[in-house]
Parts: C-alpha cells; structure tokens; sequence
C-alpha cells in the first residue's frame, strides 16, 4: 500500500514553469506518481508513493512560499494507483470555462466554507436547504450526498450551462460540494455572481466530510480519479445507489469497455463482465478479442525493446 496525497491550493505564481521543473524533479527523486498541474492561478495535484516519502513531498513543498498552508488529504491505496507521473502547466488548475469567454469567475467572491459538523447538523436537523453536486454526472451516479442535484455533464467546464435549471433557489440555503474543495471555490464564487443570495462551500469536500463525520448521509462510493477509481465514504450507513448497466443489479463497480474504440465508462457487475467478455454491449463484444490481441502484441514488443 502506499499513501495518496489530494491537494490544491489557489494562489498567484509568477513562474509556473520553473515551479513544474521543480515539482517534477522532487516526485522523481521520491519516486512519486500522479498528476500535478501548475498554473498562474495556483496548483492541484494527486501523488502517491511511500509514507516517507510523501511525508517529505508535503514539507518541501510547503517550503515554496506559494503553497504554504496547504490542506493535505491523505488516503491509502494500491502500489499500482498511478501509471505514471505528469506534471504540467495549465492556464488554470480547474477549468470552469469562462476565462476563454473573458468572463472568468472572481474568487474574490466565494462562498464561506461550511464544516463538515455543519452539513451533518443540517440533516440531522431535518433544515431547508439545497445541497448541489459539482463534480460530473458520471462521478455522482456512483456516489453522492442525499437529495443532492447534480448535472449531467462530464467536465467542470460545462457547468456554468446549467445554472438556469436551479435559477428557483437563488433565495435559498445552497450548499456545494466535491471531491476535495477546488472545484467549489470558483463554482460557489459563480453562483454569487449569479444572483444566488445565501451560498456556502463544503470546506475539504467529501474526502474530509468522511474523515470527521463518518459519511453519514453521504450514498454510494466516492469516485477518485486514480487506479482505486472509487472508494468507501460513509461509514455510519453506508449504501449502494448505483446498478450494472447491463443486468440492473445494485453494485458500485465501474470499468472501461475493452472495445477500445468504445472504451465507454460504465457500472458493470462481475458476473456481467464476464458474460460479456469487458465489452459494454453486443455491439462492442465481437470487438473485445481484437484489440486485447492488440494489447498484448504491443506489450510483448515493448518487453522485448527493453531486453
């Protein structure tokens, strides 16, 4: 097993590509993998490697001046979590999709966090509130919080969209969350701009929600975006909301279809991967055969390159 590091923190770099020269150099000589992105605005970033190891990523990197005061989620997960290690610069660590419009979102105007402690009293209390979903459609049908809205879209910059679908709660409690936080300092900013009159931002999103609540009141499973590709959140009550795509059995388990012209992202059962060979119809299951051939063909010439 090895420690998983969740982080991010918005704030002005002047260099961002000598800070990614230096961020690579330090996971290589860590041997860390992951995904670091750098940009103007900030950093955000998952790495994993040893405790050690990880222990001395966060120290040096809270060294920078930038990115003192981090707030670090750490997690376990298997030794094969991250393939590689990429670490790149962006125009933004998150993308929202307005700066591209020239109406880019002022983080000025973000929401109050509200604690963990917080949303559970909410619920607990049985308050009138709207609790909104950042992340995309394919995230929350594996797992989300309880009578949470969310979108159907499958990236971040495509939400500003559907704002008009939840125009009728600009004069309500609204609470936002994700999976660690980023994504809802510019979202909760966003509805601010947009009129909403009472928002706040779940402060460390569901990662930190389950390390101090326990999970309550949050159904499914958590979808990273590493080799776990999801995980346990609620454990006070946990239950499963999402089902095979294929039998309509209650299972959180998603998998990519072998067909890799396909390569479609779907809830499948074990018993359903194995009757339909990893594809994710008959339409892709005559398909499977070839490109797993293909796979191995290009394995076996790499292993030989490498004798």
């Amino acid at each position: 097993m090895i420690k998983i590091l969740l982080y991010y923190k918005y704030t002005k770099i002047d260099n961002p590509q000598e800070i990614r020269d230096k961020q690579y150099d330090l996971c290589k000589k860590l041997n860390l993998k992951g995904r670091i992105l750098i940009a103007s605005e900030g950093i955000n970033g998952t790495v994993g490697g040893s405790p050690d190891a990880v222990e001395k990523y966060m120290r040096e990197t809270e060294s920078y001046p930038e990115f003192k005061g981090i707030e670090w989620k750490i997690s376990e997960g298997p030794d094969d979590a991250f393939p590689r290690l990429r670490v790149v610069v962006r125009e933004e660590i998150v993308t929202l999709g307005l700066k591209r419009e020239n109406n880019d979102v002022s983080l000025e105007h973000k929401a109050q966090y509200i604690e963990p402690e917080e949303l559970l009293e909410l619920y607990e209390k049985g308050e009138d509130f709207v609790i909104i979903d950042a992340r995309n459609e394919y995230e929350a049908r594996i797992g989300k919080f309880k009578n949470a809205i969310y979108f159907d879209i499958d990236v971040f910059k495509d939400l500003p969209k559907q704002i008009k679908k939840i125009k009728n709660y600009k004069d309500k409690l609204v609470v936002t969350y994700c999976t660690g936080g980023i994504r809802c300092e510019k979202f909760s900013a966003y509805l601010r701009e947009q009129g909403f009159k009472n928002v706040r931002q779940l402060h460390g999103g569901i990662h930190r929600y389950s390390e101090i609540t326990g999970g309550k009141n949050f159904e499914g499973l958590m979808y990273v975006f590493d080799g776990r590709v999801h995980v346990p959140v609620n454990h006070v009550n946990p239950k499963i909301i999402s089902k095979c795509e294929i039998c309509g059995v209650e299972v959180a388990r998603y998998k990519n279809c072998e067909n890799a012209e396909c390569n479609k992202r779907f809830i499948c059962c074990e018993n359903c991967e194995k009757e339909m060979n990893g594809a994710c119809s008959n339409e892709c299951k005559p398909k499977v055969e070839y490109w797993r051939k293909r796979r191995e063909e290009k394995a076996k010439r790499k292993m030989n390159l490498s004798n």
